[in-house]
């Protein structure tokens, strides 16, 4: 017998994003493209009719973050019909990203992402892992980490800092600059740290507030506050 394929469907507005998923799909033989939910049909009898291992929903608005919630309800009660949910989200509604994060959802990817980047979130959604793209991080005001970091850790900014739990300065400071999408290397360059320290750092504070993956800090941290500096620069 063959390996089970991973079944795919979507709910979308855009018939380019379900081509575009649908022909990305199709030349894995891991996966297999169902149907996109039609508009005639409740979440429940879309689920039930294509019987999912992952849904991808596009969020394109605030509207479209109710259906998500509305899905994850579906995947919650519906025991028959187990599936993982991805959020597709377009560049230009970037600024519902966060109110992702805030909803708990950790699996997200760009509508502009290419094929193989969609099959990696397919893949790693499957099999219970969390995926957020790279590309979401860009999605985000344009700031270079060093202007961030001096936000962050600056005299004029101190006030706006907040301890988190038993987090030292530098376990904070180093998460945040892990949620907002700089790596190791970025963050040891700007700090004057080995990149060894960084990830004790990074390790410590984890352990502290429990956070086992890079999207669980992006979550934590969204529902802390932590984006909410872009709102706050002079």
């Amino acid at each position: 017998m063959g390996t089970k394929r991973i079944r795919v469907s979507i709910v979308c507005h855009s018939g380019e994003l379900s081509e575009k998923i649908r022909s990305g799909v199709c030349i894995d033989q891991g996966m297999c493209f169902v149907d996109t939910k039609l508009a005639s049909e409740s979440l429940y009898e879309f689920v039930a009719r294509t019987l999912p291992a992952v849904v991808i929903c596009e969020i394109s608005g605030s509207v479209d973050i109710g259906v998500g919630r509305a899905l994850r309800r579906v995947a919650s009660s519906a025991a028959e019909y187990p599936f993982n949910l991805i959020y597709a989200v377009s560049h230009s509604s970037g600024n519902l990203i966060q109110d992702v994060y805030v909803d708990g959802v950790s699996n997200i990817i760009l509508t502009s992402d290419d094929c193989k980047d969609i099959r990696t979130a397919i893949s790693h959604a499957a099999a219970g892992q969390h995926h957020i793209s790279p590309s979401v991080f860009r999605c985000l005001p344009d700031l270079h980490i060093r202007s961030f970091y001096s936000l962050l850790n600056g005299s004029t900014s101190r006030s706006l800092r907040l301890p988190e739990g038993s987090l030292s300065a530098r376990e904070e400071l180093v998460l945040k600059l892990i949620a907002y999408g700089f790596s190791t290397k970025e963050i040891a360059a700007e700090m004057r740290l080995s990149t060894k320290t960084v990830e004790t750092y990074k390790s410590r504070g984890s352990d502290k507030l429990s956070l086992s993956s890079r999207a669980s800090i992006v979550k934590y941290g969204a529902s802390k506050g932590w984006f909410n500096i872009y709102q706050q620069q002079i």
